[in-house]
């Protein structure tokens, strides 16, 4: 139940959407940048200069750990990855829900292997010709939960690692910080802390918002054709 729960959870809750430009601000952006049409901005984050890159798509420089995806075509901060398995994000927003569903489905697969296990020992099969003929079923799910224990394990110890020195994914495939300080590590303690306990901020962006504008536009344009 609890690995529906959290799958649920993060499939479903906002990522951390930064909100595209509006068409004064778009404006105002691409009226400037450089003679080479590359556009960037530095700040310092803890003592370390850090580059904002210019988004081309949401007209925006992009905040610190942000990144752009190109499946779901927007802007996430604290930009992890795309997972494929729940069709979503991992970002800012839902990270801790991330990984809580890593973390269940482990616990819940090696209950599985070791319950498929108990079975096959009290019916006391000889073989793997015998489980084969006898319960086929227990076999074929134990080996299953096997698999996913080892897939979802590793991605589990992958995950904490990047949490307890503070990087996402997408940062620490790109090698981001070989080299240099990484400004966001703060120790492992502040960074557990960080993930698990500080409060989820709000969404930036309201999508109820954007339903009832379209719909007034809707409205206006239903007016206008019937005049």
């Amino acid at each position: 139940m609890q690995v529906l729960v959290n799958l649920i959870r993060v499939s479903t809750t906002d990522p951390g959407i930064i909100p595209r430009s509006n068409e004064q601000e778009t404006l105002e952006l691409e009226g400037g940048g450089s003679s080479d049409g590359t556009r960037s901005k530095k700040v310092t984050v803890n003592g370390v200069e850090v580059k904002l890159k210019y988004c081309r798509v949401c007209k925006i420089f992009r905040p610190p750990r942000s990144g752009h995806c190109a499946i779901c075509d927007n802007c996430v901060d604290r930009y992890d990855h795309h997972c494929p398995w729940v069709g979503q994000c991992i970002g800012l927003r839902n990270c801790r829900s991330y990984v809580a569903l890593v973390i269940s489905a482990l616990i819940f697969f090696v209950y599985i292997f070791a319950f498929s296990c108990w079975i096959l020992h009290r019916k006391n099969v000889h073989g793997f010709i015998g489980m084969v003929k006898t319960c086929p079923e227990t076999l074929a799910l134990a080996a299953f939960s096997f698999n996913a224990i080892g897939f979802l394990g590793a991605l589990a110890i992958y995950h904490v690692y990047l949490i307890a020195i503070n990087q996402t994914a997408y940062e620490n495939f790109r090698q981001r910080y070989v080299g240099s300080k990484n400004p966001y590590d703060r120790g492992i303690l502040s960074n557990f802390k960080e993930v698990f306990l500080v409060a989820v901020p709000l969404p930036k962006v309201d999508f109820r918002a954007e339903v009832v504008a379209k719909l007034h536009l809707v409205e206006l344009s239903e007016t206008s054709y019937s005049t």
